[in-house]
This record gives structure tokens, C-alpha cells and sequence, in this order.
């Protein structure tokens, strides 16, 4: 297979026929515009420079907008959770970014609800992990988020994930506060993992 390490010039020539890199996982080391077909979602994405945009999203009416949602959530506990936001439009979920300041590791998930009082639809089909020693980020199983339904957060340790060790696995406890930006958490139970979880859901309009 040719391989070309200059820009290839087709002076305004059409490309017949071309197809995306297909890919299971994002590429290593993007650069800005570069574009790939994700086989298992079946959904173009583009690098901005910051995130894998889906691609051609937009089609429909939505300007393309990027959506962020981020929590800090001191001393979190297995079982304790927090009210994320509330959708006011459609979005597509694109990626996943979790972070904890010190050097236990913390299991969550976020569920997408259309009552707030009840469980939804988790976005990942397992727990994933914020740790202090790196920035995870995570391909979501379930994109699309529709208005008027809630995402959820809830710290939980999952079949087949291992908390360190000496990791709690109480339940939260108590009455709950509301945080910035009018969400609700509940307090952490009685040996809460000593440190702030910070999780950012980066979305794209539908």
C-alpha cells in the first residue's frame, strides 16, 4: 500500500469512490480535521483540535454547537450519586473525561433517566474509572440523549471491576445539598474515598 508524507494536491478534482479510515477505537494522535468511520457506532466523527465531533450531526437543524457538563464531587462514596443536568435539547454524547485528585481509584457511571426519581439507561455497559495519574476518556455505548431527560451520576464498583484496596463500599447517607449550578448530591457515606472526582461529558447538538 502507497504511503504519502506530503500533502497530496488534486487541484479541485473530485474524489470518487474514497472511504473514511474504518476504525473500532479512535486514531492515535489526531490532528485537527482529521476524519474516521467508527465501525461499531456506524457514525463518521472529525477531530477539532479538542474532541471527536460526529460528523454530519447537523443535517438535521442542530448548528453543531459543543455541549459541556462537568461535576467536582468531593469525597465521593460507592452508592452515593449526583443529578448531572437536565437536557433542554437533543445531544449527542461524544466523550467521556474523569479525573481524581489524589491516588485512589473511583468507579461511576452515568445513567440517562426520563423520570428523575428513577433508574435509566446506563451510558457505558460497565463501570468506568477516574484515577489521579491519568485523564480517562470513553467511548460511550449509547449516544444519543434526548430533551427533557436527566443524566445521573452514581459512584458504583460493577461485576468484574476491583476497587483498590481499602476502597469503601458503603452507601451514601443522610440529606442531601444542592451543588453549583442547582445539582443535587447526596453526602458521602462514613469512610468516603478522601479526595474530588471530576467528570466532564462533553456532547454535540443532534
Amino acid at each position: 500500500m502507497p504511503t504519502f508524507k506530503t500533502n497530496l494536491e488534486i487541484q479541485q478534482n473530485q474524489l470518487l469512490q474514497a472511504v473514511l479510515e474504518n476504525s473500532i477505537s479512535r486514531p492515535d494522535h489526531p490532528v485537527e480535521g482529521q476524519l474516521y468511520y467508527d465501525t461499531g457506532k456506524k457514525t463518521a466523527y472529525l477531530w477539532d483540535g479538542e474532541y471527536w465531533i460526529p460528523w454530519g450531526t447537523g443535517s438535521g437543524g442542530g448548528d453543531g454547537d459543543v455541549k459541556q457538563f462537568t461535576l467536582n464531587i468531593p469525597n465521593p462514596a460507592i452508592g452515593s450519586g449526583m443529578l448531572m443536568v437536565r437536557l433542554y435539547e437533543d445531544l449527542v454524547a461524544v466523550r467521556v473525561d474523569a479525573h481524581f485528585s489524589t491516588v485512589n481509584t473511583v468507579f461511576f457511571n452515568i445513567d440517562c433517566r426520563q423520570n428523575v426519581n428513577e433508574p435509566g439507561s446506563d451510558l457505558f455497559s460497565r463501570s468506568i474509572q477516574a484515577t489521579f495519574d491519568g485523564n480517562e476518556y470513553s467511548t460511550i455505548d449509547r449516544p444519543s440523549l434526548k430533551k427533557d431527560y436527566w443524566l445521573y451520576l452514581r459512584i458504583t464498583a460493577d461485576a468484574g471491576d476491583i476497587p483498590p484496596e481499602g476502597e469503601p463500599t458503603g452507601t451514601g447517607e443522610g440529606t442531601a445539598t444542592t451543588g453549583e449550578g442547582g445539582a443535587t448530591t447526596e453526602p458521602p457515606a462514613e469512610g468516603g474515598i478522601s479526595g474530588v472526582l471530576t467528570v466532564i461529558l462533553t456532547c454535540t447538538v443532534f
